[in-house]
């Protein structure tokens, strides 16, 4: 076996076994229902031959003869009595073992998928940019359905199965010493048959897997930006994109589902023989008196109560293979290192000032640093914008600002506390943030402003959207806040999506709130009323601002501008300094200006 695969292995059964051993008792009380229902299964056939068959069914003409007719009647009833009481027990076994089972099951599952989906969200934001979102959640799905299918068939088929073998074995062995030997070498062999046939299906269902994670992202992908797949005729196109995923794993799944039916076919045809060989042999120990008719029906009974589910096996190690790929793909997930925290993080209360000191960051793939030595400092009640093309580094800026990306060099500091010794996860929550892309939710208005603040009354809601500007879209929402605005507030205009967006950040009564070109993406009227909404919100000067724009008429009451070019700070200074240094600033100023005049 290759190290890498004993490795894998190893690390399935570890981290199976460590979410298993949270319900050790649970399992434990699941296993001895099982065997109570298997035992009592097995003694329908032991009644039969050695409490009906052999000593009344055989003796049928004695009893006649004899005139003991109420004797033999007596003795079958109680027989079948016993036949009955055994199958009551079994069927009350079975339903207790089902629920036990399901109980695992559905707490393993919520447990397993909670924590991978913890141990997602905690990853560094540069992960999520080089996957798909619907991978990860295809990952713990898949983990979820197919660990839980194994636990299941597991207790319910191979464990029942195995209780059962030793259960005939010891009957077996009281009849004859050689009769346990047909039916152990009978099961090994045919368990080693499975074992080997299956093989081949632990790599189609990697790949099954892999390509099913895949076809997760690129439909999430796809109706995530349905909208432009629309505006731009590419609906065949993308519906063929994504056929082609899907037939790859129809093709692997065809080729699983012909190696099942062969590993069936070799199964059933391995169990129908030693079935035969079972019936010879016992019918050779009859022919030497060794047993009777009633223990030979017994044993033949007991061929098919083992041999049927065994039969079985070739699923069980199939679920075994899926649950092991999906849970190789999990522990993939769960290697990954989380976002950086302190042992000991700083809380800090109160954001009142920020200071990068030559930070300098780089993009693992990249051969040029996206920022470098870009130094500035802030006090709270101050606003500070950086402008300039695109590729100079500002949405870099933004990401290094609230923890997202961490600096290759150089030290960000809040209230003179180094990044790496923040409490991040505190300090986002006095960020205000609004983007050029709004993100929103597919609930109502209420939700989307709660989302940022659980705890905020409708006072305190309507309060922000004043400040916002925002009073249209509750002048045009047929329900008020209960109104639902469709995912991605789709049923809002760009002006109304920005002011919810700000209504939004300011829901929060940020201690830092960033503008991340929040008017780029609006025509020039309503650009021009989110700018002065937030120009109102930073004249009141109770946080730190901080703009990013490309539109230089919304930052030109900044206090201070800072001009990037090529992740460098080449200009600093008032709107009104930079204009009379005619440099790249100026450029820009004057390139959006003629653009103006040209459009009046």
């Amino acid at each position: 076996m290759p190290k890498t695969h004993r490795w894998q292995k190893f690390f399935f059964m570890k981290l199976l076994l460590k979410y298993l051993s949270k319900y050790k008792l649970l399992i434990f009380i699941a296993l001895i229902l099982a065997a109570i229902n298997q035992i009592f299964s097995l003694l329908n056939p032991y009644i039969l031959g050695n409490f009906l068959i052999d000593p009344f069914a055989n003796k049928a003409a004695e009893f006649r003869n004899t005139g003991a007719n109420t004797e033999f009647f007596r003795g079958v009833a109680i027989g079948l009595l016993m036949i009955i009481g055994a199958a009551m027990v079994s069927r009350i076994a079975k339903a207790f073992q089902d629920y036990v089972v399901n109980v695992i099951i559905q707490k393993f599952g919520a447990q397993l998928y909670t924590d991978g989906l913890q141990h997602a969200m905690r990853l560094p934001y540069q992960d999520f940019e080089d996957q798909r979102s619907g991978e990860t959640l295809s990952v713990l799905q898949k983990a979820r359905e197919d660990c839980s299918n194994f636990i299941t068939g597991f207790v319910n088929v191979l464990f029942a199965t195995i209780v059962g073998i030793v259960f005939v074995t010891i009957v077996a062995f009281r009849l004859s010493p050689l009769l346990p030997l047909i039916y152990l070498v009978g099961t090994f062999a045919l368990a080693f048959l499975t074992s080997f046939l299956s093989r081949k299906i632990k790599a189609i269902q990697k790949n099954i897997t892999k390509e099913t994670t895949a076809l997760a992202g690129s439909t999430t992908e796809s109706l995530r930006n349905i909208e432009l797949v629309k505006s731009l005729g590419l609906t065949q196109q993308e519906i063929l994109r994504l056929n082609g995923t899907t037939m790859k794993i129809l093709n692997l799944e065809l080729r699983k589902v012909k190696s099942i039916r062969a590993i069936s076919f070799v199964q059933g045809t391995f169990v129908n023989f030693l079935q035969q060989v079972i019936m010879f042999a016992l019918i050779s120990f009859i022919f030497y008196d060794k047993i009777t008719v009633g223990q030979l029906m017994m044993m033949q009974m007991y061929s098919f109560f083992i041999f049927g589910p065994l039969q079985e096996l070739g699923n069980i190690i199939m679920s075994y293979r899926e649950a092991e790929a999906s849970l190789i793909n999990l522990e993939t997930l769960f290697s990954k290192k989380v976002e950086y925290q302190p042992l000991i993080p700083e809380k800090i209360n109160s954001i009142t000032n920020l200071r990068f000191n030559n930070v300098k960051f780089q993009h693992h793939i990249a051969k040029q640093p996206a920022l470098e030595n870009v130094s500035f400092e802030v006090e709270r009640g101050e606003t500070i914008a950086f402008v300039g093309p695109s590729g100079a580094g500002k949405t870099t800026l933004v990401k290094l600002l609230v923890g997202l990306y961490t600096p290759t060099s150089g030290n960000i500091y809040y209230n003179h506390i180094s990044e790496n010794k923040v409490d991040f996860e505190g300090l986002r929550h006095q960020i205000g943030f609004v983007t050029q892309d709004t993100q929103l939710f597919s609930g109502s208005i209420r939700e989307n402003l709660l989302f940022v603040n659980p705890h905020a009354t409708e006072e305190m809601m309507l309060e922000a959207l004043r400040k916002a500007s925002g009073k249209s879209i509750l002048d045009r929402a047929e329900n008020g806040l209960e109104t639902v605005i469709g995912e991605g507030g789709l049923k809002l205009s760009g002006g109304e999506r920005q002011r919810l967006s700000i209504a939004r950040s300011l829901l929060r009564q940020p201690n830092l709130i960033i503008f991340d070109e929040a008017t780029s993406a609006l025509d020039s009227i309503t650009e021009e009323e989110i700018s002065n909404t937030i120009r109102r919100i930073t004249a009141e000067r109770q946080h730190i601002t901080v703009m990013i724009a490309h539109r230089l008429s919304t930052i030109m009451y900044a206090d201070r501008i800072y001009v990037l070019e090529k992740g460098h700070i080449i200009e600093t200074g008032s709107h009104s300094e930079l204009l009379e240094l005619k440099g790249l600033y100026y450029a820009m100023w004057r390139q959006q200006i003629g653009e103006r005049e040209v459009l009046v």
